[in-house]
């Protein structure tokens, strides 16, 4: 047993180190949002004497971020939205009617796994361009919800697989149609599933820089991410704005993470124990 508490305790000092590592970069961030430029010139890391809150104002005013956020929130829930409600549709039949069609569907779903962005950008940006979906937040909806499906159908279909034949059976003599089964019973059972795949679509589509900045160069319809790079274009010499504007830029996704992180820890424990 002591040898046992020896190791658990190496291991914890380990996951301590690890953790203050990752909150530095927090602590800098913060700490130099609320200090001002002299104050940021004689004592760069240390903590504020005083909160200086006009740097956040500043920003905000600066980067328009009234509207910047508006495009990001719009962008992310409709992507995220909808390719959850098409990858768990398209998850239920892949898992629960399985033939040599759904089997090559699936396989081929998965393929788009393998495919890096980066290989089908230049053909991608052309389809956009020809469909006339350029300075489009409906042209970005749409590629982030093709984008996203391969990985969702294969989360949701291995939840879907471990849900009893017979309980849908049972709904099924008791007059459920196809849809009426997947709306009242299998996707209430995904509520786990769909919380994690949610958190991790929305840190994906809120924090990516790439796709909007190549599809949006409108300025009222650009999104948090493009906007914090004209941030540091224009104002770079402005460290303390600058990260003040960062600061209000990842604001969104911890609030989403606090109030989700119950289940997508269920979502997390549950795939480990069926995996």
């Amino acid at each position: 047993m002591n040898k046992k508490r020896r190791s658990m305790w190496v291991l914890e000092i380990i996951m301590i180190g690890i953790a203050a590592l990752f909150a530095v970069p927090i602590y800098t961030l913060v700490t130099i949002a609320m200090k001002t430029s002299r104050e940021l010139i004689w004592s760069p890391l240390a903590l504020p004497k005083s909160i200086y809150l006009e740097n956040f104002k500043d920003a905000w005013e600066l980067l328009n971020l009234e509207v910047v956020y508006k495009n990001s929130l719009t962008v992310t829930f409709a992507s995220v939205i909808i390719r959850i409600l098409f990858a768990s549709m398209a998850a239920f039949t892949l898992a629960k009617r399985i033939n040599k069609v759904n089997r090559f569907l699936y396989v081929l779903f998965l393929s788009g796994l393998m495919v890096p962005i980066y290989t089908i950008l230049v053909p991608l940006l052309r389809l956009i361009k020809n469909l006339g979906l350029m300075n489009s937040h409906l042209g970005l909806i749409v590629v982030y919800i093709a984008m996203g499906m391969p990985f969702a159908i294969f989360m949701l279909t291995g939840f879907i697989k471990s849900i009893p034949d017979e309980l849908l059976e049972a709904a099924v003599l008791d007059g459920c149609s196809v849809y009426r089964t997947f709306w009242t019973i299998v996707f209430p059972l995904l509520k786990s599933a769909i919380t994690t795949l949610f958190i991790l679509d929305f840190l994906g589509v809120w924090n990516d820089f790439l796709l909007p900045m190549l599809t949006l160069s409108k300025n009222s319809l650009k999104t948090v991410t493009v906007a914090m790079y004209n941030f540091y274009g224009e104002f770079g010499t402005r460290w303390e704005m600058t990260f003040a504007g960062y600061t209000l830029a990842i604001i969104p996704i911890v609030i989403v993470y606090l109030i989700l992180q119950k289940h997508i820890v269920e979502g997390i424990m549950i795939g480990a124990v069926k995996g």
